[in-house]
């Protein structure tokens, strides 16, 4: 670019400075991040005024494993870029939409084995980020790879008592497609797939510590940290609650929680290598789903007395006021530019909105699965449940995981995570 055509402010790329997640010496994590870096400039365009690494890979526990040879993260890249109005945001986002389908092969080619996530929003919007766990860590840990480092001034400073009760149970459903999502990984020949599910298992088991913590107005730093207090404050309240269906959980949740801090020491400099078998990798997904399942009893208050999770299901996904399902229903918001046909919003419009809908879909797999014996089943509740939420019309479990994780990645998500999947 010649020097007639700059813009004020344009941003310039300074040198990456390691960081958790770019250790000195690991040159292979750096190059990674930094090809993650140059996309989501790429897409960002000439008003670009930052670029901000949030998430596991700035707090420093981003998880890098060993595959056939090299270097891959496991974990996801969240980046927020700062433009400079919001015509460049949405033309960002188009440009970000239309790297879709063969991202996910661009970025493992990079060392990238997860999504990168990367939010377009000017300076004023990342001073409005709503009290959500990644604002919180974004204050914490975030850090500016490119551009004005000043921008970290105006992230917001909320508290964890900021954070409201449908950002905690966000929190948790979203945790329900990670394992939902890793389902198929559990007989693949891939070791990359089944290194992806056991990451997929693991987060969700940490995080749900933090669930714990948040509502009681918590959030320690670092996911050792939530563990440790989920530990000492929660788990002996959480044990009264759970029913007998799930009454082994409180018991194996401190094994599952030593396993997810083992897990959280991969760093780039000390790389998973090893993968897990099929056996161990069902088992571990099932004590998931059922560590998963009782927190989710617990935080929508249910009691060890009786355990019926299908209408208490359907119940959230009715959760919002009737306006916004209302507007969710006449105009729907997707980063994939995907959404449910209209004739179809609108006949499930008491039902809930769209993202409650398929949120509350996925609780009703999950929990079926973690209670079925053996193979995931659908019981008679469960198929109601489905029936009346209107995201899968599938009796079969495998399917109506599939058409349900798919309705999340495109109704909710950006497409990233099933975009090979027809």
């Amino acid at each position: 670019m010649t020097a007639d055509m700059r813009v004020p402010g344009e941003p310039v790329e300074p040198p990456l400075t390691p960081t958790g997640s770019m250790l000195p010496g690991s040159s292979a994590s750096s190059n990674a991040l930094a090809a993650a870096f140059a996309l989501a400039r790429e897409w960002a365009g000439p008003s670009l005024q930052a670029l901000v690494l949030g998430g596991s890979h700035a707090s420093g526990e981003g998880v890098w494993a060993q595959v056939d040879g090299s270097l891959v993260t496991l974990s996801d890249l969240d980046l927020y870029a700062v433009l400079g109005d919001g015509a460049a945001c949405r033309a960002a986002e188009s440009r970000a939409r239309a790297a879709q389908p063969p991202l996910a092969l661009h970025l493992l080619a990079a060392g990238l084995g997860a999504p990168l996530e990367v939010a377009f929003l000017t300076r004023d919007g990342l001073s409005r980020l709503p009290a959500r766990p990644g604002a919180l860590e974004l204050l914490r840990t975030g850090r500016v790879v490119m551009g004005d480092a000043s921008v970290r001034d105006v992230i917001p400073h909320w508290q964890p008592g900021d954070i409201p009760r449908e950002e905690i149970t966000l929190l948790l459903e979203n945790r329900a497609f990670e394992l939902l999502l890793g389902w198929p990984a559990l007989a693949s020949r891939s070791a990359l797939e089944r290194l992806r599910g056991r990451h997929a298992r693991l987060k969700t088991i940490a995080d749900l510590a933090g669930v714990f913590a948040l509502e009681s107005g918590q959030w320690p730093a670092g996911a050792a940290a939530r563990i440790d207090w989920a530990r000492s404050h929660a788990l002996a309240d959480f044990a009264d609650h759970v029913p007998g269906a799930l009454v082994d959980v409180p018991a194996a949740l401190d094994g599952l929680w030593d396993q997810a801090l083992a897990w959280r020491a991969h760093d780039a400099a000390h790389p998973v290598t090893s993968v897990p078998s099929p056996a161990e990798a069902r088992t571990e997904w099932r004590a998931a789903a059922r560590a998963w399942s009782a927190v989710w009893w617990h935080h929508e208050g249910g009691t060890s007395e009786r355990f019926d999770p299908w209408p208490l299901a359907t119940e959230t996904a009715s959760r919002a006021p009737l306006r916004r399902r209302v507007r969710r229903a006449l105009e729907p918001a997707s980063r994939s530019g995907v959404t449910p046909p209209i004739a179809v919003r609108l006949r499930h419009l008491f039902a809930g909105t769209p993202q409650h809908r398929v949120n509350a879909s996925a609780s009703v797999l999950l929990i079926a699965a973690a209670v079925s014996p053996s193979v995931p089943a659908l019981p008679a509740g469960a198929l109601r449940a489905l029936r009346s939420l209107g995201v899968s019309d599938a009796r079969d479990w495998d399917q109506a995981r599939a058409q349900v994780v798919r309705a999340w990645d495109l109704w909710v998500l950006d497409g990233q995570r099933t975009a090979e999947a027809k």
